[in-house]
């Protein structure tokens, strides 16, 4: 084993964090598009020795890095016990002995930095600390520090400002010394392993983020508007996007649809449990790079390379998709907005309470006209990457319609493709739009694209010369609306649903 031995634990359940690791390995939340385990990993040279200790979702930390780094050297370690009162830290690493045999690394997975620890020229034993605010310190084990040296130490105590709490990332040079403290020590914690005279480094770049409270505050300095979603999380590493999804058959169902036409999805993907990856395909996002011969070539590369038709009844299956569907989904809002008010105008059009609008929605013409065939299934701008050539791949495709995979109805991606004219999705991640309610008068901020309605033209006067039907197509369109709302935080959710009432007044 060389000197870059890293020992990245992640066994345990990561409960201080809540909702986030209820079905998530904490080393897999997301910081900066990586997993926090990607931002360490990475910060080693490619011929590092990893040794991950595994036992919490353990699984997705194996299948992730099998995905993202088949190249590195990955050792992973079960832990047996990583929830009663004896697991801990200490616990972890003594699993990990038969095998750390030289001086190594160790770094908890929840823990971020951005310096470069391979920089300093260590020949002790290194504990790495910073300073934190007096309220923050009982949480921690704390360090009196004389000389860059530690001097003294409590195990979450509050103390005062010239005390250093321990970010738990140290380097062990004398490891057979330290695997016989921690023996001796008898203890679940790794700290009372550390040394008086152990030699200390500030790492002032460090942040917690197994407190939910900082890594909230840190994500949100990142982002304007929280369109996550909390069954599915986009990764960028290593030249490569990995979705990491709640229900397994998600991603299986995607990797399955791309082997149908694999020249219109980016290049390599692949499917292993909760995870999809697939090669960066270097482009930017159509709602960057759009304008009337784009949208008419994508047309038209759509209308040859993706709509492929298929001749069965798809009568049942849109019943599903359509009416089924949208009346669960407005059911979900109505339960999460018990007391929604009823509008009398938005954006000053006199509108009807909602219901009106439920009860003449033509079902049979929705499942009864119908186009069969190989569909995206969320056909918007920020899901289709051009490149410099003006080539196109789709990403984020949908992974079925109502339980198919191989076929959808081709209407549904037209009225998504309106639907990202009138809504431009790239915005709404810039928090650009805005929802009021006064007194039964609704003001939208509504973030279209530019001459949106020239482009919602060019679509309908190309359904028109393909006999498809635009009364479908822009009927949809608020029902989409409808089946987003309840899946997204406020107030884009009310915002998505008082401009489904405006566009079905507008029919």
């Amino acid at each position: 084993m060389n000197k870059n031995t890293v020992v990245i634990p992640t066994a345990g359940l990561g409960s201080r964090l809540g909702k986030l690791t209820q079905f998530l390995n904490k080393s897999l939340i997301p910081y900066k598009n990586k997993p926090i385990l990607s931002h360490i990993i990475e910060s080693f040279p490619t011929d590092t020795q990893f040794i991950i200790p595994i036992g919490y979702q353990s699984q997705q930390v194996i299948d992730y890095c099998k995905l993202v780094y088949p190249f590195l050297k990955i050792k992973f370690v079960i832990i047996d016990d990583y929830v009663s009162e004896k697991s801990g830290p200490g616990y972890t690493i003594s699993k990990c002995f038969d095998i750390l045999n030289s001086e190594f690394w160790y770094i908890p997975c929840d823990t971020y930095y951005n310096e470069d620890l391979t920089s300093f020229n260590l020949k002790h034993d290194t504990v790495f600390t910073k300073n934190v605010p007096t309220e923050m310190s009982e949480h921690y084990t704390m360090f009196k520090i004389q000389n860059n040296k530690v001097k003294d130490m409590t195990f979450k105590i509050q103390q005062t400002m010239d005390w250093e709490a321990f970010t738990g990332v140290m380097f062990i040079k004398d490891y057979v010394n330290f695997k016989h403290r921690l023996s001796s020590s008898q203890s679940n914690e790794i700290v009372f392993a550390i040394e008086k005279d152990t030699n200390q480094v500030n790492l002032n770049s460090w942040k917690d983020f197994g407190n939910l409270e900082i890594y909230n505050s840190e994500v949100k300095k990142t982002q304007k508007y929280d369109f996550t979603k909390t069954d599915e999380i986009t990764y960028f590493t290593s030249n490569k996007v990995i979705k990491w999804f709640l229900d397994e058959s998600i991603p299986k169902k995607k990797y399955e649809k791309t082997k149908l036409n694999t020249n219109i999805f980016p290049n390599n993907v692949n499917n292993i449990g909760q995870w999809l990856v697939y090669d960066y395909f270097e482009g930017e996002v159509v709602y960057k790079n759009y304008s009337v011969d784009i949208l008419l070539n994508l047309l038209n590369w759509f209308d040859s390379k993706v709509w492929n038709k298929k001749n069965i009844s798809l009568d049942s299956y849109c019943k599903k998709f359509y009416k089924e569907k949208t009346l669960q989904r407005v059911n979900l809002f109505l339960k999460k907005y018990p007391n929604i008010g009823n509008a009398h105008t938005v954006n000053n059009i006199p509108v009807k309470p909602y219901y009106y609008y439920l009860n003449n929605i033509d079902w049979d013409m929705l499942e009864n006209i119908n186009m069969p065939g190989f569909i995206h299934g969320d056909l918007q701008f920020d899901n289709i990457i051009i490149d410099s050539s003006q080539h196109f791949k789709i990403i984020d495709w949908r992974h079925e319609f109502a339980g198919l995979v191989e076929v959808g109805d081709i209407y549904y991606d037209f009225a998504k493709l309106l639907g990202g004219f009138i809504i431009n999705y790239s915005e709404v991640k810039n928090n650009n739009f805005q929802y009021e309610y006064n007194n039964g008068h609704v003001k939208l901020t509504i973030p279209h694209i530019q001459n949106y309605e020239q482009y919602i033209k060019i679509v309908e006067d190309f359904l028109i010369s393909k006999n498809y039907s635009v009364k479908k197509t822009k009927l949809l369109v608020p029902i989409i609306f409808w089946n987003m709302a309840p899946l997204h935080t406020p107030d884009f959710d009310l915002l998505l649903w008082y401009l489904g009432i405006k566009l079905f007044e507008e029919q």
